[in-house]
């Protein structure tokens, strides 16, 4: 990874063939896009861009994917582009996180309005899939109406643009700040209006009709990632060993459902007690770690 990581930040012709062709890998593209970003930004963002889109715009022409994914996929590099920008120049996760959440629910929202004819063809494809599941003898809660869709949407750009950003994020660390990416994550805690103000968002949609969860999991998001980020900084100071980590990983992608909504009330729990406080305090009465 160092090695790409060095190739991409060689010249601007090594990075944007990178971003052209990473598109055949995942996250690859948005993450060389969201790695020049954070480096240097201005001109370079643009080009480096305008190669990761590239292919994305002959896939619109050329083949038979659903016009709405080939745009979902094109504007998550945009996503990523605006959160890294924001990383850049403020150094906060918790701004970049809510500038990361705020533009993919601003993009979905504003391609529902442009493709509606694309957006009707997703919402009778997520139908037939619940009548599917209906007939197996399944009953999914899901509405297949207009706000699931661009729920999931938003929803799944900002996770895809996620992902491309920390790894962006971890290779700009790689090469010059080894290290620099968990010290900014174990730092990770949102603040408690902001907590506030998303658990608020989450439990309007969660309680709502069925068709605006995703949308829930798109506000809490912010949560979740501060969830995780406790987990990395208890790991740390309780010098548990790296292997923990591991496993938490595994049981996060077995569990994502249950375990996401558990991070995120840790997450915000954490915003609004300072847990991490909490456990310096009794590690210290007890003596500290063995």
């Amino acid at each position: 990874m160092r090695a790409l990581a060095q190739f991409i930040m060689a010249s601007r012709a090594r990075a944007a063939l990178v971003a052209c062709a990473g598109n055949l890998l995942p996250l690859l593209s948005p993450a060389a896009v969201a790695l020049v970003t954070l480096r240097k930004g201005g001109n370079d963002t643009l080009l480096v861009g305008v190669w990761a889109v590239l292919p994305l715009v002959v896939t619109f022409y050329i083949s038979e994917v659903t016009p709405m994914l080939v745009w979902a996929s094109l504007f998550t590099v945009v996503v990523v582009m605006v959160a890294a920008l924001v990383l850049r120049a403020s150094s906060s996760w918790q701004l970049a996180l809510l500038a990361l959440s705020g533009a993919s629910g601003l993009t979905a929202l504003a391609l529902g309005q442009v493709l509606t004819t694309e957006l009707a063809e997703m919402r009778d494809m997520l139908a037939g899939l619940v009548a599917q599941m209906q007939s197996a003898g399944r009953s999914p809660t899901l509405e297949p109406g207009v706000p699931l869709v661009l729920g999931l949407l938003a929803w799944v750009m900002a996770v895809t643009a996620l992902g491309s950003l920390l790894l962006g994020r971890w290779w700009q660390a790689l090469l010059y700040n080894p290290g620099g990416l968990g010290q900014e994550l174990r730092a990770l805690r949102l603040s408690a209006p902001v907590a506030l103000a998303l658990m608020a968002g989450v439990a309007v949609c969660q309680l709502g009709p069925a068709g605006y969860a995703a949308w829930g999991n798109l506000l809490g998001l912010p949560l979740f990632m501060g969830g995780v980020a406790l987990v990395h900084h208890l790991v740390a100071v309780s010098q548990a060993g790296s292997h923990w980590l591991a496993v938490f990983y595994v049981c996060l992608v077995l569990l994502l459902g249950p375990l996401g909504l558990l991070l995120a009330g840790v997450g915000f729990i954490d915003s609004l007690i300072d847990l991490r406080a909490r456990f310096a305090r009794r590690q210290d009465d007890s003596g500290g770690p063995d």
